[in-house]
């Protein structure tokens, strides 16, 4: 800790925002070790420009399982296939957006995408009450929201996980192979509430993983697949599966939760308005929720020049952080930020400039 003259209540402050900094690094930290996952640093090392994702160069993406066969199919300029899903419970926020802009550098370097919108699972989390409800809320703004990225169309398939009779085939196949106990081993008996969910998570998910490699898209195959660390036990079970059935297991790269605007260890939900911007957020809403938003500075502004700011816990330059394509803006305002140069108005102001035009092709 910085120890100039500032006041002492500054100082606890600044403490307990380094503390939150240290259980977040320690709780990726230990997830990555208790899964068994990989660091991305010597990727990250050797890999060209050409191929370093914004997820990667911004730490977003931050750990990873058998990725080498991935970028060596785009060293080499062939096709790999990337699955990533999207339960629909309310229209998109920033934190898809990360991962749809993910998609969308993987496409541009050789990936076709399989995008199922999971509005079963909506309906088995008691998210939704029907999944007529589930289907409305995707085909009125999920599915215009999505196509608002400009995914390459003949490379992407987008669809609705309740009229896939492909994937509702293929579960049925797959629940042969997996049993009860194998499904409760993996998720506990906490995340299996009803048969609904046994059967989404024990076959539905996993065909929805395991897609791309079906005969009728071309059999057996490497495939990625980007996801929250919360999220991994998936993929352990599909690799699983996939030895059984004479497929490929499949690839992971973890990525981090785009942080609550209220609270730096939360996650951005759709769930919780306050704590998200929405694609289809009005400016002036835009400008309330980042003006409210949680910080990494302390409360008092002669005190913030002097010790400095948190951007690492600081949902306001996070926005920056994973949203804003220009390298060297970004370092700046950080390295502003840490110094104390930056005062958090100043900050909050550009960010709210920059979001506001970032989503006007969403309005």
């Amino acid at each position: 800790m910085k120890t100039n003259h500032t006041n002492p209540l500054s100082q606890q402050e600044y403490a307990q925002k380094q503390a939150i900094k240290r259980r977040l690094d320690e709780y990726y930290s230990l997830q990555q070790k208790k899964n068994g996952l990989k660091s991305l640093n010597k990727i990250k090392q050797y890999l060209p420009d050409d191929y370093s994702l914004l997820a990667l160069k911004r730490g977003t993406a931050i750990a990873h399982l058998d990725l080498e066969p991935i970028l060596e199919l785009i060293a080499k300029g062939e096709e790999f296939s990337v699955v990533s899903g999207l339960n629909p419970s309310s229209q998109l926020h920033l934190g898809h957006k990360v991962l749809f802009d993910l998609l969308k550098d993987l496409q541009n370097l050789g990936a076709n995408l399989f995008i199922p919108i999971t509005d079963l699972e909506s309906y088995f989390d008691n998210k939704q009450s029907s999944v007529e409800q589930a289907k409305k809320i995707t085909k009125e703004k999920i599915i215009p929201a999505i196509k608002k990225f400009n995914f390459d169309e003949k490379k992407t398939n987008l669809y609705l996980l309740s009229e896939s009779q492909e994937i509702i085939n293929f579960s049925l196949e797959l629940s042969k192979h997996i049993t009860p106990e194998e499904v409760k081993r993996v998720f506990g008996d906490d995340g299996v509430d009803n048969v609904g969910q046994m059967f989404y998570r024990g076959a539905m998910q996993l065909a929805q993983i395991l897609q791309p490699q079906l005969p009728q898209h071309g059999g057996p195959k490497h495939t990625l697949i980007p996801v929250g660390i919360d999220q991994h036990p998936y993929i352990l079970l599909a690799r699983d599966i996939a030895k059984k059935i004479g497929m490929i297991p499949p690839s992971e790269l973890v990525i981090k939760f785009q942080q609550s605007l209220l609270d730096p260890e939360k996650k951005m939900s759709g769930s919780k308005p306050k704590t998200a911007i929405y694609l289809d957020d009005s400016e002036e809403e835009i400008r309330k929720k980042i003006n409210r938003a949680y910080t990494g500075s302390v409360s008092i502004l002669a005190d913030h020049r002097q010790l400095g700011g948190i951007p690492d816990i600081c949902s306001v330059f996070s926005l920056l952080n994973s949203h804003c394509q220009d390298d060297d803006k970004v370092k700046k305002l950080r390295d502003q930020y840490l110094s104390g140069k930056l005062l958090m108005k100043d900050l909050k102001a550009a960010t709210i400039e920059f979001i506001v035009k970032t989503l006007e092709r969403f309005a």
